[in-house]
């Protein structure tokens, strides 16, 4: 059996006969267990006459799934905050709530690139509206820049409200937290950007580890002990 994971759902591949049967499931936290871990629910099934796992996946809007080879309680990895990179996920969902073309063109609902962009648009909006939070000090954002030339470390102030993060001229863009962070991948023309935001105490302190990244060499790991995570603003507002 194999098992990928995107988001907060998890797809269990197994063989079937002479092909293959994908079983999809959505992840329910269980806090009084642990505030990272979950268990499954299931939520659809299908058996498919192929051997290959790819179609399983994209049956299943799971394009772009990362492997993984925990069961039934999983430890937590990504939490998405936002992203533009998620058209499968976001037309499979589409796809059961419209599911008779003659409805969607009576209500005027096109399934495609353009009204996805539009919807996350308008996701971005609302959860900029979600993380008007204040912090204690000043959001320091650590990022390595994949540019033409080669990746460069770079840093960013972003005051001390946490929506300020949520903007980004990039094509593709991700915002995420892992386990102890809030993280950012942004696709573009050149390459990838990745971003960790993380708190500074006050301006002074922000002001020299901007400095200190871009100039003198600080490393991500000695950026982290210098500041505080961000993520536990962004889990309260969530519930995570």
């Amino acid at each position: 059996m194999e098992r990928f994971r995107k988001a907060d759902r998890l797809l269990k591949v197994k063989k079937s006969g002479n092909g293959l049967r994908g079983i999809l499931y959505k992840f329910e936290w269980d806090t009084s267990v642990s505030p990272n871990k979950c268990h499954l629910v299931k939520m659809e099934s299908a058996s498919f006459n192929t051997t290959d796992v790819e179609v399983v996946k994209r049956q299943f809007g799971m394009i772009g799934s990362k492997p993984v080879t925990s069961d039934n309680y999983i430890d937590v990895n990504h939490r998405v905050i936002w992203t533009n990179d998620d058209y499968d996920e976001w037309e499979r969902c589409m796809l059961i709530d419209y599911p008779d073309e003659a409805s969607r063109e009576e209500e005027g609902i096109e399934i495609n690139y353009e009204r996805y962009h539009e919807d996350c648009d308008q996701y971005l909006y609302d959860e900029r509206a979600n993380l008007n939070v204040e912090v204690d000090g000043v959001i320091v954002c650590f990022a390595v820049l994949g540019l033409w030339d080669g990746n460069h470390n770079r840093a960013k102030t972003f005051g001390d409200n946490v929506r300020n993060i949520l903007y980004s001229d990039c094509d593709y863009v991700d915002w995420y937290c892992d386990r102890y962070n809030v993280r950012c991948d942004a696709s573009h023309h050149d390459g990838t950007n990745h971003y960790l935001y993380r708190v500074a105490k006050d301006r002074e302190q922000a002001e020299r580890l901007v400095d200190a990244i871009a100039y003198k060499d600080m490393t991500e790991e000695e950026f982290r002990k210098a500041t505080r995570s961000l993520r536990p603003y962004v889990a309260k507002v969530y519930g995570w």
